[in-house]
């Protein structure tokens, strides 16, 4: 038999709380709940708690909050992404749950003759968005990749390249302003050069 695992976020209303040892206490007995992943004080007067099990953990939420004095009504439950009253997450919230990852800076690459960036190629590119000067031509050092990474694509170029053998270095000509695409060989990881 197949076991469901429910992603799913808890909101606690500390409205009307003022005692900060009353919010540690909850943030406490909550996090000592099997199954929940994070627990953390959210915008507004409110404790976030993001859950991962095989059951409901609404019953034990709830019993975690009266004990520390709070009103059962005060725990609501929605899917991770969203809350029953269809308030989404926002994006701070839903980074320091670890439901969704911070989003990579982008790197300028140095102007010279020709621009050089090197590209880690692991589960994805990083730095997956390059900033380059429009008119100059670009040389992107990409490491070694296998599988679906093991070759990188630029369609709107007309260019790719295998990284299987210790990775590969390609040449960009001088780039009109734009954005250019480049994705793995399945077209499943992206990144692109951003010619300003």
């Amino acid at each position: 038999m197949e076991t469901t695992i429910r992603s799913e976020v808890y909101r606690v209303s500390l409205a009307g709380v003022s005692c900060r040892s009353t919010e540690a206490l909850v943030s406490m007995a909550v996090r000592e709940i099997d199954g929940v992943r994070a627990v953390l004080l959210g915008e507004g007067a409110e404790l976030l708690v993001l859950a991962s099990a095989e059951r409901d953990l609404h019953p034990e939420i709830v019993a975690a909050v009266v004990a520390a004095g709070l009103m059962p009504e005060s725990v609501s439950v929605g899917p991770a992404f969203r809350t029953p009253d269809s308030r989404p997450l926002t994006l701070k919230e839903a980074e320091d749950l670890g439901i969704v990852e911070r989003p990579r800076e982008p790197v300028r690459a140095a102007v010279e003759s020709v621009q050089r960036v090197s590209i880690a190629v692991t589960d994805g590119y990083d730095p997956d968005t390059i900033i380059v000067t429009a008119g100059v031509p670009v040389r992107l050092t990409f490491s070694e990749g296998y599988g679906c990474l093991g070759r990188v694509v630029f369609e709107s170029l007309g260019i790719e390249a295998d990284l299987e053998q210790g990775g590969a270095t390609v040449d960009l000509p001088a780039l009109e302003p734009g954005t250019y695409l480049f994705s793995c060989g399945m077209r499943m990881v992206h990144g692109r050069v951003i010619a300003e």
